[in-house]
């Protein structure tokens, strides 16, 4: 598995290499502007003596004579590991005086202006000065301006160029140099505070779920432990209600598991076939009933918007989850001559978790069947009103009195005198839990005519839905 780099590895790789680039195109200006600086003053020598020469250059019917000053060469004594050519051309091209190889690498201009260029010359690289001097001598052939060339070897030159460039690049890198240490120092003191709150959660108990402090967080890693916080309380969410469901789970079954035993052991001590066949009914109805209990302890531990099982939702149509469940419990109610009837307005187009809606409409559906006496009628109606998705079932049973209502969607509370011995009093804790999952509400009411009891649930419908109403 490929090492992942620190922050402090991530900003040296950013910054290094730019850095680096730009050293190297800040060294190549610096060269380019030592030498520049070395020639402007050399090329004042090389003036001088050039000028110098042109001074003692006269003619005199058409005799050209040139007196090579001294001082044309003294300026140069100090560097006597350069070589120096000059030469002095006629009008007509001849060789006056000098190095008759010693060529200009294009012709002066006329109005004297000195012109300076870097050329080989002689296997060397030289840097070379040239002009042109009227001698207003009507005698001479080809005209009258003779042309005045003068070179020196660059030698001194680029060492000269070559101290002040590394002493100019000894001073970038020290200053990059220092700029690396603040940088570290910076980035050391910018990261202490989330080395210290690596500590501090390392120093952490394995069930502390806490928050996580952000008093000395940087601004920018706050929304980071703002979502770690957030996810730690999902956790701490999550774990209660486990604990919550095992508490539960071990308090409600423990009952049911004493009947069993005792209905088991007093069936074992019997010898009457016809009495011990009653206590086995007996003994399946507390296991019919102990399991049914543990089914609904187990959807609600799913229906619980903490444990994040209900999460994965989809777009569905409450109208025919409500359809199919109302006929697979048709047989429920027809055993005990009830009728079971199914209204519908349409489609009832909603997002949800197609499993959890079918367990809370079984819920209502079977606690209607269930409570509502022989001879009665138990109907299911779903439709749309006002953008929400509503189911609704009603009842002739006992109904709840108003002051039990709010009561009745605790876990394992029952109304005492209603319901038989196989109820739970878990399936409207299950109903109310996966009705807010969905972001829906339930209420009770009496049912049409007055008699029974009318749940109500009502779920957003479906966004594109709305928008198309």
């Amino acid at each position: 598995m490929r090492a992942s780099l620190s922050l402090r590895g991530r900003v040296a790789r950013w910054l290094l290499p730019p850095l680096l680039i730009l050293l190297a195109i800040n060294a190549v200006l610096s060269w380019l502007g030592a030498r520049q600086a070395v020639n402007r003053a050399y090329d004042r020598s090389l003036t001088a003596s050039i000028r110098a020469i042109a001074e003692q250059v006269h003619s005199l019917e058409g005799e050209i004579t040139v007196d090579v000053p001294y001082s044309a060469f003294e300026v140069f004594e100090a560097g006597v590991q350069e070589r120096i050519f000059y030469a002095v051309f006629a009008p007509d091209g001849r060789l006056v005086t000098g190095y008759e190889d010693l060529l200009a690498p294009r012709a002066p201009a006329e109005d004297g202006t000195l012109l300076l260029a870097e050329m080989p010359y002689r296997g060397e690289e030289v840097r070379i000065g040239a002009m042109k001097k009227r001698l207003y001598d009507p005698a001479l052939a080809g005209g009258d301006a003779v042309t005045i060339v003068f070179a020196e070897t660059t030698e001194s030159r680029i060492a000269l160029a070559r101290e002040l460039f590394f002493d100019s690049l000894r001073r970038q890198l020290l200053l990059v140099g220092l700029g690396a240490l603040m940088l570290a120092l910076a980035l050391g003191s910018a990261f202490r505070p989330l080395v210290e709150l690596r500590d501090a959660v390392q120093r952490r108990a394995e069930d502390d779920l806490t928050p996580v402090p952000t008093g000395n967080v940087p601004s920018e890693v706050q929304p980071l432990i703002g979502a770690i916080n957030h996810h730690m309380e999902r956790l701490s969410a999550m774990l209660a209600a486990r604990r919550r469901f095992l508490a539960d789970a071990a308090h409600q079954i423990r009952t049911p598991l004493a009947v069993l035993s005792t209905q088991a052991e007093f069936g074992a001590r019997q010898g009457d076939p016809g009495e011990m066949r009653r206590i086995f009914e007996s003994l399946l109805t507390t296991i019919r009933s102990t399991r049914r209990m543990a089914d609904q302890m187990l959807s609600l531990s799913r229906a619980e918007p903490a444990n994040g099982l209900i999460q994965e939702q989809a777009p569905v149509d409450l109208t025919a989850i409500a359809r199919e469940v109302a006929l697979e419990l048709v047989p429920v109610a027809l055993k005990k001559h009830i009728e079971l009837a199914f209204e519908e307005t349409g489609a009832a187009p909603m997002t949800g978790n197609a499993a959890m809606l079918r367990e809370l409409v079984a819920n209502l559906v079977d606690n209607a069947i269930r409570y509502s006496p022989p001879d009665t009628q138990v109907v299911v109606a779903t439709g749309t009103a006002d953008g929400h998705v509503v189911l609704a079932v009603s009842d002739e049973g006992p109904g709840i009195p108003l002051a039990e209502r709010d009561k009745v969607f605790q876990r394992f509370y029952r109304i005492l005198g209603q319901g038989g011995p196989d109820g739970s009093g878990l399936g409207l804790a299950i109903v109310r839990e996966i009705a807010l999952a969905h972001g829906g509400e339930v209420r009770l009411a009496d049912a049409p005519g007055g008699r029974g009891l009318q749940v109500e649930v009502e779920f957003p419908r479906r966004a594109d839905e709305v928008a198309q109403a």
